[in-house]
């Protein structure tokens, strides 16, 4: 009855209610008495919070895990992690497949293509298996890693949980830990732990369609065996995965630098570290703004400057396709080179020699605007509802709310109800993204018309 009823559903309100529907019952999962601890102060609304947080792999929360949850209710918490990271809609199709023999429905598949940003369904069952089977694959050996240091300091039951609940945080670019408050900063200088997660971060924000693309790239080369030189090899990588890689080093680069030189000086960040604690610190930082939510440094220390290109960075985001949230580098790109070829007076947008159709310049455009709205509504009544809090710590809480990203200024819990509301929104709209949510609200099952009227003519600028 219910499965007829949801195929009716558009693919906005089919993404949006599996999100939705996933948070309330990891916040009643959370709430009962086997997942708290006897000391935990958590109120529902504090477990709907960090249901929300976790479904929606941001990283923000009111009440800490370690602090509020028992060995079940941190389970409770890596399962909606898994999912958020995932995507209910990728599982649902694993699971509608089962059921089907293989077989999707039409609207269904279209709600699986836009819950993991993929254009076509080619192959399409095969597509969503490997992204289960590599997602368990890299989790897996990011757990393993990072087991040679907590096995030793931990113990095995404890040490191997907690290396599988940072590897599968870290992918999903979520941010939780079951440590403490204190995110990573303990362990700032530890390579083995800052070069493992932020590895984990990179693979599961660059997006699935780019593994898949390099991976063939690989094989046909095995296959081949040629030698042909590394430029005619990357040529052969399709236009998004060549930008996606650019966009990625170079805010990898633009924001290790940045935060290098910013806080070389800083004492109450970096300062008084080694030069190669410095770069790791730095390289870390850039990495984990991301979207992934682990913090290495105090953020209320670090300069007006960091925090600002932070909050740039936070809302930037990861890439289309994979686990990391955020306005996403594909887009900004389109947005700038929009830009850029306006100042010259071109018509089209070009990326390494194709021109982009302008219904995906349009598309980005309105991702642009949509995602600034939300931001600036959400900011405006964060910094309505605290009047006396540092206004750019308050804009760093909204950006890390919108972008799925769960760093803070040590600010969530201190704030009011009402802002941890206006947060709750910000993440789930961040994760979904802003469109689909007000598609999901707004859009009714009549066709729209396309209406053309005679032209008119305004003055801008």
């Amino acid at each position: 009855m219910f499965l007829k009823y949801f195929e009716k559903w558009s693919t906005s309100q089919k993404i949006a209610a599996s999100f939705a529907a996933v948070s309330f019952i990891g916040s009643i999962l959370l709430s009962l008495p086997i997942s708290q601890l006897p000391t935990s102060n958590a109120t529902y609304v504090d477990n709907l919070f960090s249901s929300i947080s976790m479904v929606c792999v941001t990283g923000l929360f009111t009440e800490s895990i370690a602090d509020s949850y028992t060995l079940f209710g941190q389970i409770v918490s890596l399962i909606l992690i898994q999912i958020g990271g995932l995507g209910l809609m990728t599982l649902i199709a694993i699971f509608v497949l089962r059921l089907s023999k293989g077989k999707i429905g039409f609207k269904n598949k279209l709600a699986v293509q836009q819950g993991i940003n993929r254009g076509d369904s080619q192959d399409f069952r095969n597509f969503i298996y490997i992204i289960i089977k590599y997602t368990f694959v890299i989790e897996g050996i990011g757990m393993i890693l990072l087991s040679f240091y907590f096995v030793p300091e931990l113990g095995w039951s404890r040490g191997l949980f907690t290396s599988l609940f940072l590897a599968v945080s870290a992918f999903c670019n979520a941010g939780f830990d079951i440590l403490g408050n204190s995110s990573l900063t303990q362990f700032v200088h530890n390579p083995l732990i800052n070069l493992t997660i932020a590895s984990l971060i990179i693979l599961g924000g660059i997006g699935f369609s780019v593994w898949f693309d390099v991976a063939h790239l690989i094989k046909t080369n095995q296959k081949a065996k040629t030698s042909s030189s590394l430029i005619k090899q990357i040529r052969t990588l399709t236009i998004h995965t060549r930008l996606t890689i650019t966009m990625t080093l170079g805010l990898l680069l633009t924001g290790t630098l940045l935060f290098f030189i910013a806080e070389y000086a800083n004492p109450e960040s970096i300062g008084s570290f080694s030069l190669g604690e410095k770069v790791l610190a730095s390289f870390f930082h850039t990495v984990t703004m991301r979207t992934a939510g682990f913090a290495t440094v105090d953020y209320t220390g670090i300069t007006p400057f960091s925090m600002f290109t932070s909050t740039v960075f936070m809302f930037i985001g990861g890439s289309p396709g994979g686990t990391a949230g955020g306005m996403k580098t594909t887009t900004i790109a389109i947005v700038l080179l929009l830009f850029y070829n306006e100042l010259r007076g071109q018509d089209n947008v070009n990326v390494y020699y194709h021109t982009i159709t302008k219904s995906i310049v349009k598309q980005s455009l309105v991702i642009f605007i949509s995602m600034l709205s939300v931001l600036l509504l959400g900011a405006s009544l964060l910094l309505l509802f605290n009047p006396h809090v540092n206004p750019l710590f308050l804009i760093f809480e909204a950006v890390s709310a919108l972008g799925t990203v769960g760093v803070t200024a040590n600010l969530t819990p201190s704030l009011s109800r009402m802002s941890h509301f206006v947060i709750m929104f910000l993440m789930f709209a961040g994760r979904i993204g802003p469109i689909t949510l007000l598609d999901s609200l707004i859009r009714k099952n009549k066709a729209v018309k396309d209406i053309l009227y005679s032209k008119g003519s305004l003055i801008i600028g």
